[in-house]
């Protein structure tokens, strides 16, 4: 008795373990496509894997667009179209949902498939299979006829509803997968911008001095925003006038303050109250010389600075890194962190009123004393220097006598002015007391500070003002006194200053004098 196996037995039996080969490939290469970026290679591969297993020479896969209400050719072998779209609506889409088994293109009973075979007329096609996963619609594969010529046979119609499912899963897998990776990418980025913006807000909560507030506030801005230039300017409501209070990178393109009616950018910030984002592209040529963009540049952003609806100033940035342009990342991000420090500059200025003289804008005797003593200390733990620096009106009196209080408080402010011009940021200028100042220069030895007191000197000298067409000169005496090689502590160091300046004023006055050096540098 033979024992072999019907051919016909054989025949099925081998063309199994063929199925079963292609629908592993098929899983593997499905697998794949979920782990790559190359999608449009990988969904040529599964073209070519069925059109290798179905013996057929032409065919293409087109991916539904949902956003976009358009199903488009991604792949095609050998069709007469490499591109090709199709718009869709929501009711052809139901329709195609529907569908469960191949379509021929014999018998295409679709308005939406008739039109889209228009498109081929010359490739022969045969089946048209809806790709779909649990009812919602993914594309279409399209499948021409087989290399012999002959017919599909019921098990290869069925064999093609069985890969149509598989790359449907895959096609689907992957934008899954994308869509993961994307909202990882955006999470990140969330996560990224939160973490910035809680650095750079405990930065500024912890910190009450103006000046120090804004520069730290500067920097963490342009930091997030990758940005080399940018200021702060704070509104001054009486005067209407934007005065520069800090900024990053080249100094030489800011004045010192900007009258509100000089730049119409400006007045729509005020008055909006919103960000504004200046593109290059939207500058015409015959405004480039306008005040805003010489001062701002081409491309910036201004954020304004409020505080329960005050509004306080502006913070501009340009420059970005790379030559980007500003996003609305970028403004929600400034957005965000313009609030939090609308607040603390509030709680600045309100310290800094009770701090500060309101004649001269200098700090006060108490509020001098205790930095002074801050600054001594820093430098004794440091082993740096501390100066200080004396000055007293000449014949101030003189002035009140000769033309009224209001005079003598001009010369008060004339010469706190030309004080606070003559210093570096972190200079102390105070008004000790009547018409007599102080100077805090914190790493200054006794040389430097006397530079600095002849630098003032002579700018006060050779400055004046008018009072009912007469000009009032003004000069002024100096003591200086350096820390630790003329004194020892607070009390030391502001007597030895002013015996310095007491004797500038037994000598001519005018003119500067150094204390003593008693404790010699090692």
């Amino acid at each position: 008795m033979s024992t072999e196996k019907p051919s016909s037995e054989q025949s099925f039996q081998q063309l199994a373990q063929r199925y079963e080969y292609v629908l592993g490939a098929l899983s593997d290469i499905g697998d794949e496509l979920c782990r790559v970026t190359g999608f449009d290679i990988q969904l040529k591969s599964l073209l070519h894997l069925l059109m290798g297993t179905l013996g057929v020479g032409k065919g293409g896969i087109l991916l539904y667009n949902s956003s976009g209400s358009q199903i488009k050719l991604q792949c095609a072998w050998k069709l007469s179209k490499k591109e090709a779209s199709f718009p869709i609506d929501h009711l052809q889409v139901e329709a195609l949902e529907k569908i469960n088994q191949p379509v021929s293109f014999q018998n295409l009973d679709s308005p939406f498939l008739q039109s889209l075979s228009k498109e081929f007329p010359n490739d022969d096609l045969s089946f048209i299979s809806v790709l779909k996963v649990r009812e919602k619609l993914i594309g279409l594969l399209v499948v021409g006829q087989k290399l012999n010529k002959s017919s599909f046979e019921e098990k290869e119609i069925s064999f093609l509803m069985t890969l149509s499912r598989n790359i449907s899963v895959a096609i689907n897998n992957f934008f899954l997968l994308s869509e993961l990776r994307e909202s990882n990418r955006k999470l990140d980025d969330k996560i990224q911008e939160v973490s910035a913006l809680y650095q750079a807000t405990q930065m500024i909560a912890s910190e009450i001095q103006l000046q120090n507030l804004l520069d730290i506030a500067i920097n963490a801005t342009s930091e997030i925003s990758e940005v080399t230039r940018g200021s702060i300017w704070l509104f001054d409501e009486e005067l209407e006038r934007f005065f520069l209070k800090s900024h990053r990178g080249d100094d030489e393109k800011f004045p010192e303050d900007v009258f509100l009616k000089d730049s119409v950018v400006l007045q729509n910030v005020l008055n909006s109250k919103e960000p504004f984002i200046q593109k290059p592209s939207q500058v015409p040529d015959n405004e480039k010389d306008r005040l805003e963009y010489k001062l701002f540049g081409e491309s910036f952003i201004l954020v304004p600075i409020l505080n329960q609806g005050e509004f306080l100033g502006i913070m501009h940035l340009c420059e970005k890194m790379r030559h980007q342009e500003f996003s609305e990342r970028d403004k929600r991000l400034i957005k965000v962190f313009a609030i939090q420090l609308g607040a603390a500059v509030k709680n600045a200025k309100l310290y800094e009123q009770a701090i500060t003289d309101s004649m001269t804008h200098l700090y006060l005797h108490r509020y001098f004393k205790q930095r002074l003593f801050d600054e001594m200390k820093r430098a004794a733990r440091f082993n740096r220097h501390v100066a200080l620096i004396m000055l007293d009106i000449d014949h101030f009196k003189r002035f009140n006598d000769t033309y009224g209080h209001q005079v003598g408080d001009e010369v008060l402010k004339k010469v706190a002015s030309t004080m606070r011009k003559s210093l570096r940021i972190h200079d102390l200028p105070a008004r000790y007391g009547g018409e007599e100042f102080a100077l805090v220069l914190p790493e200054t030895d006794l040389p430097g500070a006397a530079a600095v007191a002849e630098r003032i000197r002579r700018a006060i000298e050779t400055d004046y003002i008018e009072h009912e067409g007469k000009i009032i000169k003004i000069t002024a005496s100096f003591g200086v006194s350096v820390f630790p090689e003329a004194s020892s502590d607070v009390e030391t160091i502001i007597k030895t200053a002013d015996d310095a300046l007491y004797s500038s004023k037994e000598n001519g006055r005018n003119q500067i004098s150094c204390a003593p050096i008693i404790f010699p540098a090692n």
